[in-house]
């Protein structure tokens, strides 16, 4: 949270409306459900990219964080070309610095796109209760959804199926909102 903080009085003597869009890790701990800490934030990046990207290495030098705590290397996973655009959740915008949130189901498709063994499973499952999908269609679905046009890889296939062959978790309790500005 701290982090943030950090950006928005960073981004603040700006005349251009600029902030971030949060996904991976850092935006299932901050909206979702507990989970091991992520030492990066993966974002879509809102206005001048190079200004946004020059204060996250400003705030990292003043507090000894490696230069990269905040990154677009998600850029790529990040849906914007199917049948759902990427939905947002807005936890800052105070007219000029905005912080967002992706959705729960925004980040499943992500998740499945990324299908790490042994990285992913665990972020999954809970994602899948969090978003009612209990079936491999549904994840399809879903996938196919912010996907258009590609099929859900068999990897996450497998990974799906063997969540529910285990079975779905309880469903995570959700952090409270934070307070950024």
């Amino acid at each position: 949270m701290l982090a943030l903080r950090h950006l928005v009085a960073a981004l603040s003597d700006g005349d251009e409306r600029s902030g971030i869009g949060i996904v991976g890790g850092a935006a299932l701990a901050l909206r979702y459900f507990e989970r091991e800490s992520t030492v990066d934030i993966d974002a879509h990046l809102i206005g001048d990219h190079d200004r946004v990207l020059a204060a996250g290495r400003e705030i990292a030098g003043a507090n000894g964080w490696p230069d990269d705590w905040l990154n677009d290397r998600a850029a790529g996973f990040i849906p914007n070309y199917g049948r759902r655009a990427t939905e947002w959740e807005t936890l800052h915008d105070d007219g000029r610095i905005v912080i967002q949130v992706a959705s729960a189901d925004s980040l499943l498709a992500m998740k499945l796109r990324a299908n790490r063994p042994g990285r992913d499973d665990g972020d999954i499952a809970k994602l899948m209760v969090i978003c009612g999908i209990e079936t491999v269609d549904a994840a399809e679905e879903l996938y196919e959804d912010f996907y258009s046009g590609e099929a859900l890889p068999d990897r996450a296939v497998r990974m799906v199926t063997r969540i529910l062959e285990i079975g779905l978790p309880g469903r995570p309790e959700q952090p409270p909102t934070p307070e950024i500005g």
